[in-house]
């Protein structure tokens, strides 16, 4: 959670509104759980301990859009346990297939899938180009973090907004290059996992 660009929410009534606000009003996100549906089909409704223990994350989509035919994977949060294993890339992966994939193959065909990561982040952007997201550089100073976040630099003491900012290292995977080997090597990928 270090590298959120938001704040944690410290309360189930304050993750309540984050995700009122920020997923089901905002249209151009959606927001997933990440279940393990082998531990899921072993739980019944009342045991809430095995279905939590289903849970291995979250990840949503977010920036989608129509008109500049992009969306991005963001706010992947993948539970400590299960990082460095094959959760995040199945579950990106799934997304990136969704993402680029035709129509005639039960994709949306988008130009562009991105990836945003806070620059000191140096594992987030490392995945993604493992998932096959290209390097396209650093957009510096580019958004305000909340105050107990930590900034990409130092900023000036009489800053305008006297807030913490982000560098965000910027990669992406187009149509292009999907259909020129992406495609194939992220399967490559899902299928070592499996």
């Amino acid at each position: 959670m270090r590298y959120m660009p938001c704040s944690t929410p410290a309360t189930i009534e304050e993750f309540e509104v984050f995700c009122e606000v920020s997923y089901r009003l905002d249209t151009s996100r959606c927001l997933y759980v990440i279940l393990d549906k082998t531990k899921l089909a072993l739980a019944d409704e009342a045991d809430a301990n095995k279905v939590s223990s289903a849970l291995l994350g979250t990840l949503a989509y977010i920036n989608a859009s129509r008109e500049l035919s992009t969306i991005e994977p963001g706010f992947i949060i993948i539970f400590p346990q299960f990082q460095r294993t094959h959760v995040n890339t199945h579950a990106v992966g799934l997304l990136m297939q969704y993402a680029l994939n035709q129509p005639s193959e039960g994709g949306l065909g988008l130009r562009r899938c991105q990836w945003q990561a806070h620059a000191s982040n140096l594992p987030s952007p490392k995945a993604a180009e493992r998932l096959g997201f290209k390097p396209e550089g650093t957009l510096r100073w580019n958004r305000v973090l909340p105050p107990e976040r930590e900034s990409s630099a130092p900023f000036r003491a009489d800053d305008s907004l006297g807030m913490p900012g982000r560098h965000t290292a910027m990669l992406a995977i187009c149509w292009d290059d999907w259909e020129n080997g992406g495609k194939e090597h992220l399967q490559r990928l899902i299928d070592r996992k499996s």
